[in-house]
């Protein structure tokens, strides 16, 4: 009897504590929503009001199935496990409030990171070679002892009133209310990541924890979605989850110039930065022996897309997908236009790259052309020999190797080395054509003449592999200028893609603004700037490439990888945690929020 007795004692305490526990999560449901309301000021707030009404019902949904199923996962366990009512509920409000602590700093992690809390995001705000950080993230901690007598304080009440709060009716509606905003989340988000609605669509990574469905194979096997026209879509405007640009930070001011020099740019998809060596490419390598050579080069990223925006916006390719989607000017072009240069543009591959037509030279009549090096060298020479010595001109020549020698799909090593081989001498006789017209029709004084490649080519790799590959044969590759303005020789110092448009910019034309108001990148002309590191990226992966070749790839959910110079996986006991901070603040500087 005395054992019924206790038995139905304690399914009547660990009913009341379920009951209890059940009010406990929709008070911290409530609180959370009030914390999180603060993401709405550092987003970018969705211009339609579709994209505003999605937001309201995805902090319902996502807040109120957080804290449930963090109440399900832990709480609701501890209810049949600690038999005291007190120490449970203790235990409960500590937890909680410790939870509701981290999500307001998770907030302050992401109005500054543009990341989430993670292992390695924690290690950077606790930090001790940063004191000042450090003592900035303690503010953040100040008002867990309120949040604490906040919850002590509802969970006594509730607990003594929980017999008059079980009466309540209006609750059930409130939790089918949630349930419906979780599931509404998930359903709108998965219709506007198959249709790229944007508004929508760049809200994925609002709020930690967050994982929005997407349905898009469930919709292509039914025939509601042609997988064709999606990545054609995604090719020409950028990924879905692409935010808004704040570029340029600030309107541009420039100098009067009088000595406008022709600009030649010349980049070819593929060029390895071994490849520009006398037994290889002899012409090119004689015109790297009097121009300035920077042999510790990196692109911006490892495709065209990627290397592009290093190159004519001063961007790192994280800003690629945005570039794409907001059809951004890049502000050299725009000065080379408000400057009355003749523009001569000219592709072998038909400006394949869904950044020309899109963004980059969106104002400009591309023409096409046969798809081959020889033909686009062959109308350069066409312009040249028309170009007036009074007007100024901006010629670029987009050529590609990459491509030619994948599409040959050679099984060995030695036959695609080979054939990369072919390419080069090939190219080299091409470029030595140019370099003789040049100086035939006396150009070659006042024409700066710009050699680089988009990313480099690595042997043997499979197309789809290569969209996180980061190894020096893909993303180092030669920069060679001639410029009477700059010494020739060769520059040893560690630069990168987003180096050039800070150089054109104040070296050529004057700019009035600090270079951060543009660009990312430093003045690749600057003999007395040294860089400690270089930033290379995708949509996934930002890279941080030290002098000695050292690179650290951060995901966007803060994990971390670390290789060496010959991109071997090096284990890393305690990552630069200072290096990390630069290469955050710096990543997410042209963010429009």
């Amino acid at each position: 009897m005395f054992g019924i007795k206790n038995g139905r004692q304690y399914r009547e305490q660990t009913s009341q504590k379920i009951s209890w526990g059940h009010w406990f999560a929709f008070f911290n449901i409530i609180l959370s929503l009030a914390i999180g309301t603060r993401y709405a000021f550092i987003i970018d707030w969705p211009h339609t009001l579709f994209g505003r009404i999605y937001f309201f019902i995805s902090i319902l949904g996502h807040f109120s199935f957080i804290v449930f199923a963090f109440y399900l996962l832990l709480i609701f366990p501890l209810s049949f496990i600690i038999k005291n009512e007190r120490t449970f509920r203790g235990i409960t409000v500590i937890i909680s409030s410790i939870s509701l602590t981290l999500l307001l700093v998770d907030t302050e992690t992401f109005s500054r990171f543009n990341l989430h809390l993670s292992s390695l995001v924690w290690n950077l705000l606790v930090n001790p070679d940063n004191g000042e950080l450090s003592r900035d993230w303690q503010i953040f901690f100040a008002p867990m002892p309120f949040i604490l007598l906040i919850q002590m304080l509802f969970s006594r009440w509730s607990w003594y009133k929980l017999r008059s709060l079980e009466r309540q009716k209006w609750v059930r509606w409130v939790g089918i209310f949630f349930i419906c905003a979780f599931i509404s989340t998930h359903l709108i988000y998965a219709w506007a990541d198959a249709f790229i609605y944007r508004p929508i669509t760049m809200q994925k990574s609002n709020f930690p924890l967050s994982y929005p469905m997407t349905a898009r194979t469930f919709l292509e096997k039914n025939g509601f979605l042609n997988k064709e026209q999606y990545e054609d879509k995604l090719a020409q405007e950028g990924r879905p989850d692409a935010l808004l640009l704040d570029y340029p930070k600030q309107p541009l001011v420039f100098e009067e110039i009088t000595d406008k020099p022709n600009i030649l740019m010349i980049t070819v998809s593929g060029l390895r930065y071994d490849a520009v060596v006398a037994e290889k490419m002899p012409k090119l390598y004689d015109f790297a022996q009097k121009s300035a050579s920077f042999t510790n080069h990196y692109s911006s990223g490892n495709n065209n897309n990627a290397g592009l925006s290093g190159l004519f916006y001063g961007l790192n390719a994280n800003y690629t997908d945005s570039l794409l989607n907001n059809r951004t000017a890049s502000v050299f072009i725009e000065k080379l236009i408000s400057e009355n240069y003749g523009f001569g543009l000219f592709s072998a591959t038909n400006f394949k790259s869904t950044i020309f037509r899109q963004a980059l030279f969106q104002k400009q009549r591309l023409e096409k052309s046969q798809k081959s090096n020889q033909s686009a060298v062959e109308n350069l020479a066409v312009f040249l020999s028309s170009t007036e010595n009074k007007q100024p001109w901006f010629a670029y020549v987009d050529l590609d190797i990459a491509q030619k020698v994948r599409e040959q799909e050679l099984t060995s090593l030695e036959k695609e080395q080979a054939y990369y081989g072919q390419q080069l001498a090939q190219l080299d006789d091409l470029l030595g054509q140019i370099f003789v017209q040049l100086e035939t029709q006396g150009l070659t004084d006042n024409t700066m003449v710009i050699i680089t490649a988009e990313h480099g080519y690595t042997f043997q790799m499979p197309q789809d592999e290569l969209t996180h590959y980061f190894a020096r044969d893909e993303i180092q590759v030669p920069m060679i200028i001639r410029w009477s303005g700059l010494t020739s020789g060769e520059k040893t110092k560690l630069s990168s893609h987003i180096d050039l448009i800070p150089a054109l910019m104040s070296s050529v034309f004057k700019v009035k603004n600090p270079t951060s108001d543009y660009s990312q990148g430093a003045n690749l002309f600057d003999q007395k700037r040294t860089a400690e590191w270089v930033f290379a990226s995708n949509h996934r992966w930002n890279v941080i490439i030290t002098p000695d070749g050292t690179q650290y790839h951060i995901d966007k959910r803060g994990n971390y990888q670390k290789f060496d110079r010959t991109y071997q996986k090096i284990s890393s006991g305690r990552p630069p945690l200072g290096l990390f901070l630069e290469a955050f603040n710096r990543d997410r500087s042209f963010l429009g929020k």
